[in-house]
């Protein structure tokens, strides 16, 4: 009986151990916490126009797909098209793209096919192509870090980056910039 006692007590003390080594805690993994943010409203065919303090257009914008965003404070647009109005009321400037994005502070941000048509006949630039553009509303600034071609009425130019501004008819390419002029025979 002895020799069954003792070995049922070694049972019974292996079993302990195994019992204290399985509560032995695994360190959980780091979580990590992606926040999914949900729009405040939604809407299709969005027509938006801003007017100035005299009751003058100044912006309107359209986009077949809208998302607003009050914790980020920026909405969200699917092609986007953005239209510059001079001070005569004549849309001036025509901005297109794939999508956009504009922040409270009224720069919009597009992307993807950006397209800028200086719609007026006198117009100093008659296209802007490039992938990235940002636009200032209220100052007219435009800035971008990317490949851009530009076509005027008697030049063709393309670089990469540029700063300019809509208004006062302004626009420097920043680094490998060249161009072509064109001479009519007189």
């Amino acid at each position: 009986m002895s020799r069954q006692t003792l070995l049922f007590a070694l049972l019974l003390l292996v079993a302990l151990v195994a019992w204290q080594l399985g509560k032995v805690e695994l360190v959980p993994e780091t979580v990590v916490k992606t926040e999914h943010y949900q729009p405040d409203f939604v809407a299709r065919d969005l027509v938006t126009t801003r007017f100035d303090i005299n009751g003058k257009r100044t912006e309107r914008l359209e986009s077949s797909y809208a998302e607003y965003y009050q914790t980020l404070e920026q909405a969200t647009f699917e092609q986007p098209v953005v239209y510059m109005f001079d001070e005569q009321g004549d849309a001036e400037w025509k901005v297109t793209a794939e999508n956009g994005v504009l922040n409270t502070d009224d720069n919009v941000i597009l992307r993807d096919k950006v397209h800028l048509d200086g719609l007026l006949p006198d117009s100093f630039i008659s296209t802007l192509d490039t992938p990235y553009l940002e636009l200032d509303l209220v100052t007219q600034d435009v800035r971008s870090n990317r490949q851009v071609n530009i076509l005027g009425r008697d030049f063709q130019t393309q670089g990469v980056g540029l700063k300019g501004h809509l208004d006062r008819k302004y626009f420097e390419l920043l680094d490998q910039g060249h161009a072509i002029y064109f001479n009519e025979k007189r």
